[in-house]
């Protein structure tokens, strides 16, 4: 590959389309407006578009029929790469069909992972036992048979089950990814998501932890700052062209949905009894794997009394009841196997988890960046907005600066540049709020 010159340059060596009518493949690099591929831990596939403009009749020649395959590779010189040639693409349609002159046509074509199609075409109809995330490897293996890599993270529960003739998707997400346990975090329910790196079943701590011994593990590094004129490459490819807070802590939110309190009953089908269970913010804190790190940890509320009753929001369990079910004999082999829903309020913990990720969200886009993938983990630069003076010691931002988890990504090829726009969130923050907030270091001094 050639040495990058401007960052926002790419390399694509050809688009091939290979039409199940036809013999060999046709590439339609040349008549390329844009290209799209998004990646989410919110989604099982991987899905893109790709904007033509033609000017020969392809549609015609070679009509898009839900059937093809297309076959490329992209990414920055020296980086690694989003290739597509060993596991291609199908197309699922082709919307916005436009007539933009006497002898062109622009439309859109749509396209997903192949393993999708294979999700909605089969089902799973035998029993799996194991580990939740050895199912997960082998349903992938024998019903999807996707020969992409599968990054999984082991997980405590053991535990066997009917495919009841679920699609395969559906199955290890909501049966399996649900109520998994993690062998090293506190956690509970586990994330299923393709990005171009293979499939990945794991929970948000392992995605947010560090490797022991290092100061943060993260897999890029950018500043929200002006752009210079005598910028190196290397410094562009680090400087944000985009940035914007999503969301900034929704109070009100973290009540209604029972982030900070709530209460949880279980019932048990085999022995007709219910267990209560309390949970707050605080002890889930303490417990948690978080984005940020460091000796002192800012929670992303206060522990300040509220007026009314001088109670914090942490002791508000009444604002969420969650009713749920189990029944501790129906998946058990033998005594002292672990239950497939053995753990009271795991879905207070899953719904934990989600919700504390979301109190805090970015969106930022950056000269286009083949090294990222949803999962990801990136450290990013805020600036401080206090006034300058000879008293300012902080120039960056201590709440919004640090570790960020990438949720949704999307990687855009034109003509002219490639960029990458994320989502991005975090739990926690670099230092409390206040010297009324929850901190790591403080929580472990209480009783």
């Amino acid at each position: 590959m050639a040495d990058l010159q401007f960052a926002g340059d790419y390399e694509l060596e050809n688009i091939l389309v290979y039409a199940a009518s036809t013999q060999g493949s046709l590439d339609i690099k040349p008549l390329l407006l844009e290209l799209n591929i998004y990646e989410s831990i919110f989604s099982p596939n991987i899905t893109g578009s790709l904007t033509i403009a033609d000017t020969t009749n392809h549609l015609q020649n070679v009509p898009f029929k839900g059937q093809e395959e297309l076959e490329f590779k992209f990414g920055i010189p020296d980086n690694e790469q989003i290739d597509f040639t060993r596991h291609r693409v199908r197309v699922t349609k082709v919307s916005n069909v436009n007539r933009v002159e006497e002898r062109q046509q622009v439309y859109t074509v749509h396209f997903t992972s192949q393993e999708a199609l294979t999700n909605q075409k089969e089902r799973v109809m035998q029993a799996y036992e194991g580990t939740t995330d050895q199912i997960v490897q082998r349903i992938l293996s024998d019903v999807i048979k996707t020969k992409k890599p599968v990054i999984t993270e082991a997980s405590s529960l053991h535990c066997k089950l009917l495919g009841n003739s679920n699609h395969p998707f559906h199955f290890i997400t909501e049966m399996l990814g649900k109520r998994s346990s993690s062998v090293d975090f506190h956690n509970q329910g586990f994330m299923f998501f393709e990005n171009h790196r293979g499939y990945n079943f794991r929970s948000m701590s392992h995605m947010t932890h560090r490797d022991p011994g290092t100061e943060r593990n993260v897999q890029e590094s950018f500043i929200v700052q002006p752009s210079r004129r005598d910028q190196s490459i290397a410094e562009d490819m680090q400087t944000v062209l985009e940035y914007k807070i999503m969301k900034n802590q929704d109070v009100m939110a973290a009540i209604n949905t029972g982030l900070v309190a709530s209460t949880n009953y279980n019932y048990d089908f085999s022995t007709k009894s219910f267990e209560k269970k309390l949970d707050n913010y605080i002890n889930n804190f303490v417990e948690e794997v978080h984005t940020t790190i460091g000796k002192e940890i800012g929670s992303l509320f206060t522990t300040t009394p509220e007026a009314s009753g001088g109670k914090t929001l942490f002791e508000f369990n009444d604002a969420k009841i969650n009713v749920t079910t189990k029944d501790t004999k129906l998946h058990a082999q033998k005594e002292g196997d672990a239950k497939y829903d053995n753990s009271t309020g795991f879905q207070q913990l899953l719904d934990h988890v989600k919700l504390a990720h979301d109190q805090l969200k970015a969106k930022v886009t950056v000269f286009g960046n083949s090294n990222l993938a949803a999962g990801d983990m990136i450290h990013l630069r805020v600036p401080s907005y206090e006034p300058l003076d000879k008293n300012t010691t902080r120039i960056h931002d201590a709440f919004l600066s640090g570790r960020w988890l990438i949720t949704n990504l999307v990687h855009t090829l034109n003509s002219t540049r490639y960029t990458t726009t994320f989502d991005c969130v975090r739990d926690s923050v670099e230092r409390p709020y206040t010297n009324n907030s929850l901190s790591i270091q403080e929580s472990l001094n209480v009783d």
